[in-house]
């Protein structure tokens, strides 16, 4: 039996398509998660059918049917089919999260993970960013992450919920970069990147699926009370033009001038301080072969 439970609320999504992929691929010992689908799962026994997250019905029956939930993760959210410059679309990821909120305290829940972005920072000036940084989103997407974050500190303070909101980097093929660049880039008709004068193209913190996983697990198990928020990448960021080597697609080079955008990562040391024992992929060859583990898995 596992030590720990946990319900993941967004599986259908593209970076929960690849966690799911992941957790077959390289099953947790201690930590079992269960599924949330808004059609019905292809197979009862790894998930459950909750289509309106406003009913905590669905919830509260799965945790009774599991023995009891120790947490839930929220990725459920529209930033993959919304407009991401339309405030009134991305408001939704903002009203996701409360009603998971209040599904999980009818379903006695109260450690709830849920995912946040990089993108609350905005552009930044070349350092990495720390997690008391301030926030300057760029457009309605990050605008939106920003108030569900507020929004998780004050529904945690009133009801005295451990909620941790993960500034997540680029997860290796949800992204734009490598979730495409096999689909579109041939030899003769290469992806054209961006070159910058020290020889790198732009650098990004990346996590690989596998590793993501098993951060999440960490996270899930740790008796240590979580922050309120926490980046989530790699221990290094990874420059584009190496991701696209090490998954072999074809790339020309754009030169372009020096600029402080070329570094817009994160400074990850409060999530390895509580996760230090978690295999995570460092390089961009190491972060590849997560994606293609996890894509034969899918």
């Amino acid at each position: 039996m596992p030590d720990h439970r946990a319900a993941f609320i967004g599986a259908s999504g593209r970076i929960g398509a690849l966690l799911r992929a992941a957790s077959r691929a390289d099953p947790a010992e201690h930590v079992q998660i269960t599924w949330q689908f808004r059609v019905p799962p292809p197979d009862p026994e790894v998930g459950f059918h909750w289509p309106d997250l406003t009913d905590p019905q669905p919830l509260i029956h799965e945790a009774a049917r599991r023995g009891g939930l120790d947490a839930l993760l929220v990725f459920a959210g529209v930033s993959q089919t919304g407009r991401k410059d339309d405030p009134a679309e991305m408001k939704a990821n903002v009203e996701i999260v409360d009603a998971a909120i209040s599904a999980a305290q009818s379903a006695g829940i109260s450690k709830l993970i849920v995912a946040s972005s990089s993108a609350v920072y905005g552009a930044g000036m070349g350092c990495p960013f720390v997690e008391t940084d301030a926030l300057h989103p760029l457009n309605a997407y990050g605008a939106a992450k920003v108030a569900m974050e507020a929004l998780c500190t004050r529904r945690a303070d009133a009801l005295g919920f451990e909620i941790c909101c993960l500034r997540i980097g680029n997860v290796a093929g949800a992204d734009m970069l490598l979730g495409n660049a096999m689909a579109r880039a041939t030899d003769d008709a290469p992806l054209r990147l961006d070159m910058f004068p020290d020889g790198d193209g732009s650098r990004r913190s990346y996590v690989g699926p596998l590793s993501l996983f098993r951060l999440l697990c960490a996270l899930v198990a740790t008796d240590r009370r979580l922050p309120s928020v926490l980046n989530l990448g790699a221990r290094h960021p990874v420059a584009m033009n190496a991701l696209l080597d090490a998954a072999g697609v074809p790339w020309t080079a754009v030169p372009v001038s020096a600029s402080a955008h070329q570094n817009i990562t994160l400074n990850c040391s409060a999530l390895f301080d509580l996760c230090p024992q978690v295999p995570v992929g460092a390089t961009a060859a190491d972060i590849i072969a997560e994606w293609q583990q996890v894509r034969g898995a899918l």
